[in-house]
């Protein structure tokens, strides 16, 4: 009878030894990981984890951007270092992985075809019920250039153009524009026609920000490429870049103004919206 019950003590530890075994292979199967392929700011998502029945993915981007599906898309809302976190579960089991993704943003091309500006939030819409011709602006930096896309009515023709470009960031040096208060310090003005723009310059400031002081300093035609204007959805719009080396030496922002005027030199269109206590030139960072 002793013999019995070793026999079948022998045989219940080899049935525990084995269920035990095989609860230690199913949890070794849970497993977390993902690639990656960015386009511009659209990333897709590859998810080869196995044994898992749930996903969450946390794309450290702006707050709730999260996501359940196995293999998502996300837009990134900027150019940078994202690290983005997939977590695999299956019951109370979970696995972990952690990836850095590298938005470089789009391939912004000064060529008429805007579809590589989809994914680039507006810098900034004026209000509705600012009147004028220039209605809403996007600009995205590279290594080499500024690129701009500026949208407007049906009456935008840009025929002649100022831009303000404080390449400093720096409101207390260049020149103080008196219809931007509440910040402007233009070291740089871009003076012509954005149409066949043979004879556009851009100058350059001296003296006190009280001066209108301004020097020629290159040709449009040289450090600037333009687009022609293009009507889409009762919008006209058109593309253009500014080699950064044309602006000095940056740092990590330049702001700037864009007035439409006629050929009068009155100003008929203008972003950012003008003329107000508040009003100041639009910050972007590079």
């Amino acid at each position: 009878m002793k013999k019995n019950n070793l026999y079948l003590a022998g045989w219940l530890l080899v049935i525990i030894t084995v269920a035990a075994c095989k609860k230690d292979n199913e949890n070794g199967n849970l497993k977390s990981v993902f690639s990656y392929v960015a386009d511009g700011f659209r990333v897709t998502f590859t998810n080869f984890s196995t044994g898992a029945k749930e996903y969450h993915w946390n794309f450290n981007d702006k707050p709730g951007d999260s996501s359940a599906l196995k293999s998502p898309q996300h837009i990134f809302s900027a150019k940078g270092d994202y690290l983005v976190s997939l977590t695999a579960r299956s019951g109370d089991q979970t696995d972990v992985f952690t990836d850095t993704v590298s938005i470089l943003g789009p391939n912004i091309k000064i060529d008429g075809d805007f579809t590589d500006w989809e994914y680039v939030e507006y810098l900034h819409t004026n209000n509705e019920s600012f009147a004028g011709t220039i209605r809403a602006i996007k600009a995205f930096a590279t290594a080499q250039n500024i690129n701009f896309l500026v949208e407007g009515t049906s009456d935008m023709k840009l025929e002649l153009i100022d831009m303000y470009i404080n390449a400093d960031n720096n409101p207390a040096t260049g020149f103080s524009s008196w219809d931007y208060p509440a910040g402007s310090g233009t070291e740089f003005l871009l003076e012509g026609p954005a149409v066949s723009p043979g004879w556009g310059a851009g100058y350059k400031h001296s003296g006190a920000p009280s001066d209108w002081s301004f020097n020629s300093v290159f040709a449009f035609d040289t450090e600037m490429h333009f687009s022609d204007i293009k009507t889409q959805a009762g919008k006209n719009i058109i593309e253009f870049s500014i080699r950064k080396s044309a602006l000095g030496t940056l740092s990590g922002a330049i702001s700037f103004a864009l007035i439409e005027l006629n050929s009068g030199w009155a100003g008929i269109g203008r972003i950012p919206e003008s003329e107000t206590p508040g009003s100041k030139f639009i910050e972007l960072k590079l």
